[in-house]
């Protein structure tokens, strides 16, 4: 079984032992002899630094003709130094893995110093060793230490090669050791249940994933069902040489969004079809792949919500098997970062209330999307209107029953969670609170009532996201207003697109003051969210089209970001005029307020600085990296925002963007 509690590896005090480089070596292969020959094909990582601990992790797989035949537990020496020619090896202790754990291992180290960095291997017998890693730890929770980490999310192994990760490797190298990340901060998605057998558009993969030992294969697409398949699905992805490197240069802080179970789920719900299914098995396996191959502290953290992965009897009635499926893992938690930085990462799948609307609903009843005040009267439910909801729903021919009237507002976290989460906010002492936020907050409102001539209302894209749940994005943002808690920043991914703008209790409100700020993050590798709907806009909506993209000579452009920031009637007078300035004249979009910058076109990553006065953040989008390369892809523009740090009674201002490389539209120089 992986190594889940403290586990007696040995404290830095002067009782410690130091051995040389080459003793160092020697002896492990000593203590090592007769042991099993292992290999470490996924590499090793590291999780959750705290100021005097860190997770260490690794994959140890006995070589075929090394396996003792009755062996169960295989052993394996881990080695911690302070130097990456492991000089002096400050820890060497034996560890365990077996079968049951698919050969992952999770060691907790503890008794290290505030702020330093680590190296580690993982030894085997006849001289077999892993890759060195590198980790550190955080500053001490006095310590005045600017934080400098990369977000990053949704890391698709079939639609691209990893050139966001190469890139990012590659800079960091060539940095001075003040502006290098100190920690990546993951927000989901870094695998893929489903595999599709060709892209959208029908053009082959850049890569694939092997069949799974037990998926469901269907005509459009096969996904994973078993432990045995999540496993596949990690060992695949880990297998990336640049995800690797990544991952033993430094540590990461994980959480989930739904495709490390599946698309759009709730609770332990699939929803591939019309009806959200019951998946508890499911579930409950995913989970426990997620635990086995993603280093983080959750039962050693003391006092707080998190706990380790513990299967649970799937037996009784839905609601039962439900719940046990979700409580056999608990993610959501609370790190600390110095002076500067308090880090909430939140579940934004296991908690949360079902869609506020059914799947197709908006087709049913003949609109092109979800309306705002349908999402609003059904995501609010017996509170909308001060306690008074409509009995029926306010479109179509005839009366439709309002299916929300008489049940409790929506949440897309979960009470306990989301009591859970203000509290971290408003007790912080930390300069910056930092929310680990798998999905954006700005709801990315179409404006289609501002279209003359017609009857449309302002709607929402898709509601999977916080857009479908603004009940609790008011009352957070009601609360840390009233609470006048302040420095706090959303990370968030999941749209496949890079974003930012402020976010208030209400985006429906003018008057409505801006309290927090969201950057989100495009995919790792995913393809793009404007990629998706030009497919969409050009199979089956022409009408659709103008406001997504316009076409000439040298390709698409994508129109759906001017949609977004500008307004539909915009985007639709650029398509069929060309005249970006007269466009952009028409705007702003004033049903996203706050909205600063999209990039729906992007693939790449985000860089975030914080000190005591301000943060600064890059979003980095990358050249296309669909085909295998040798040296690092090219940056095709990076977009630069800074936040000063506001107080009580202040609001948030976010300025920015500015560009390096270019930009992309509509923030390229505006044509005649």
């Amino acid at each position: 079984m992986p190594l889940t509690r403290r586990s007696l590896l040995g404290l830095l005090s002067t009782s410690t032992f130091f051995l040389t480089a080459k003793g160092a070596m020697a002896a492990g292969t000593a203590l090592m002899q007769d042991k099993p020959r292992l290999e470490f094909p996924q590499g090793v990582a590291s999780g959750d630094p705290q100021q005097d601990a860190v997770m260490l992790w690794t994959r140890a797989l006995p070589a075929v003709d090394d396996i003792p035949g009755d062996a169960v537990r295989i052993p394996v020496l881990l080695q911690v130094s302070a130097t990456e020619d492991f000089a002096q090896v400050l820890l060497q202790n034996e560890v365990h893995t077996s079968a049951d754990s698919d050969y992952t291992l999770r060691a907790y180290v503890d008794g290290l110093q505030p702020d330093r960095h680590y190296y580690y291997r993982f030894l085997g017998g006849s001289g077999s060793s892993s890759r060195i890693g590198r980790t550190r730890t955080a500053p001490a929770p006095d310590q005045d230490r600017p934080v400098k980490l990369a977000f990053a999310s949704c890391q698709s192994y079939e639609d691209a090669f990893y050139g966001s990760w190469a890139r990012m490797l590659e800079d960091d190298k060539a940095a001075t050791e003040q502006e290098r990340i100190q920690f990546v901060l993951h927000l989901g998605d870094f695998i893929y249940e489903r595999s599709w057998h060709t892209r959208t558009d029908g053009s082959p993969h850049s890569r694939k994933v092997p069949p799974f030992p037990d998926g469901v294969n269907r005509k459009e697409n096969r996904y994973a069902v078993s432990l045995a398949d999540y496993r596949h699905l990690y060992l695949t992805y880990l297998s990336d040489p640049h995800l690797q490197e990544a991952r033993a240069r430094w540590p990461f802080i994980c959480t989930w969004d739904d495709h490390e179970f599946s698309n759009d789920n709730f609770q332990s719900y699939s929803t591939y079809g019309g009806e959200p299914h019951l998946d508890p098995q499911r579930k409950q396996d995913a989970n426990q792949a997620w635990f086995e191959y993603i280093p983080c502290l959750l039962g050693e953290l003391q006092g707080q919500p998190a706990h380790d992965f513990r299967r649970q009897p799937l037996v009784g009635e839905k609601a039962t098997r439900n719940q046990a499926a979700v409580d056999s893992l608990r993610i959501y938690r609370h790190l600390k970062w110095g002076r500067n930085l308090d880090i909430m990462l939140t579940d934004s799948r296991s908690y949360r209330s079902p869609p506020c609307l059914p799947k197709g609903f908006a087709e049913s009843v003949g609109l092109p999307l979800n309306t705002v005040q349908l999402i609003e009267i059904a995501d609010a439910g017996n509170t909308y209107n001060d306690g008074n909801p409509p009995a029926t729903l306010p479109v179509g021919d005839g009366p439709i029953p309002n299916p929300a009237r008489d049940r409790p507002p929506g949440s897309l976290l979960g009470l306990e969670q989301r009591d859970w989460l203000l509290q971290s906010m408003s007790s912080s002492q930390a300069r910056w609170k930092l929310w680990g936020n798998a999905l954006p907050l700005f709801p990315m409102r179409v404006d289609l009532s501002a279209l003359p001539f017609s009857s449309f209302q302002d709607s929402i894209l898709q509601i999977d996201a916080w857009a479908g749940y603004p009940y609790e994005v008011s009352y957070l943002m009601q609360y840390l207003q009233q609470q006048e808690v302040t420095g706090v920043v959303s990370l968030s991914g999941d749209h496949h697109m890079h974003g930012a703008g402020t976010v208030s209790h209400s985006a429906s409100d003018p008057k409505a003051a801006p309290v927090c700020v969201d950057f989100t993050v495009a995919g790792i590798s995913s393809s793009s969210l404007f990629e998706e709907l030009a497919l969409i806009a050009e199979r089956g909506h022409p009408d659709f089209q103008p406001i997504v993209y316009s076409q000439s000579s040298d390709g698409l452009t994508p129109v759906w970001n001017m949609s977004m920031l500008d307004g539909v009637l915009a985007a639709y007078t650029y398509t069929k005029s060309g005249m970006e300035t007269l466009a952009r004249w028409l705007g702003p979009n004033k049903s996203n307020p706050g909205l600063k910058y999209v990039d729906t076109a992007a693939n790449g990553y985000g860089l975030a600085s914080f000190d005591a006065g301000e943060l600064r953040v890059q979003m980095v989008t990358m050249e296309d990296s669909r085909s295998d390369f040798t040296g690092a892809p090219a940056v095709r523009h990076i977009a630069h925002f800074t936040l000063p740090k506001w107080q009580p009674g202040e609001q948030p201002e976010l300025l920015g963007p500015e560009f390096d490389g270019g930009a992309p539209f509509p923030f390229t120089p505006p044509s005649v």
